[in-house]
């Protein structure tokens, strides 16, 4: 399998390396230390797989995982990233990242994780997991209700949602209680934290 590495901190790019080359079935084609240098390679190369730094001065890791999908969907990228943020997660995997990798996991894990991607699978580190599975839960919820959801967490009351949003009151109820079931949320403070965690707070949804 081909790899190309992409990180800015030269060090930490030949602990990759070293790791990585060490498997037999895994060949270091190519390195990059910024996004611009990363495309090139990329074209030039065409890798299967791609390890990413999410944290890159100039064009930022993500920014080139969304070209690299654009142009090259069938490569397989892994982000890694020294963030548990969970705004960093949703935008990662709503970018198209196969993989998200903590910089502080063990090195059998970037290389099982190398392994997984390769085979046309998604994997990302254990300890956000927890946070792959909100995102799982939001994506079960209609248009509506996600805006019923964001409306509550950003403080307005059933009767305002229900003008804003032109329905009774009591449909406003039904969203309500539905997207709770869904969610396993059972009261407003629940409501407010899990918007505020996956980003919806924000969303214009």
């Amino acid at each position: 399998m081909k790899v190309v590495l992409i990180d800015d901190h030269e060090i930490f790019r030949l602990g990759l390396r070293a790791l990585l080359e060490s498997e037999s079935n895994i060949e270091i084609v190519s390195e990059a230390s910024n996004s611009e240098d990363g495309i090139v390679v990329i074209n030039r190369e065409s890798p299967d797989v791609v390890v990413l730094d999410y944290a890159m001065p100039g064009t930022s890791g993500l920014e080139l995982l969304k070209i690299v999908k654009h142009k090259h969907p069938e490569v397989r990228v892994i982000l890694l990233t020294a963030s548990k943020s969970e705004s960093v997660l949703a935008e990662a995997l709503e970018s198209g990242a196969n993989g998200v990798v903590l910089k502080q996991d063990t090195s059998n894990q970037l290389v099982q994780a190398v392994e997984t991607v390769h085979k046309g699978e998604q994997i990302v580190s254990t300890s956000i997991v927890p946070l792959v599975k909100r995102f799982d839960a939001l994506a079960e919820l209609t248009k509506r209700e996600k805006q019923v959801l964001r409306m509550i967490a950003n403080g307005y009351r059933n009767r305002e949602i229900s003008e804003e949003l032109n329905i009774s009151i009591k449909t406003v109820d039904s969203h309500r209680t539905n997207l709770m079931r869904k969610l396993k949320l059972h009261n407003l403070v629940d409501i407010v934290e899990f918007a505020n965690k996956t980003g919806l707070s924000d969303s214009t949804i």
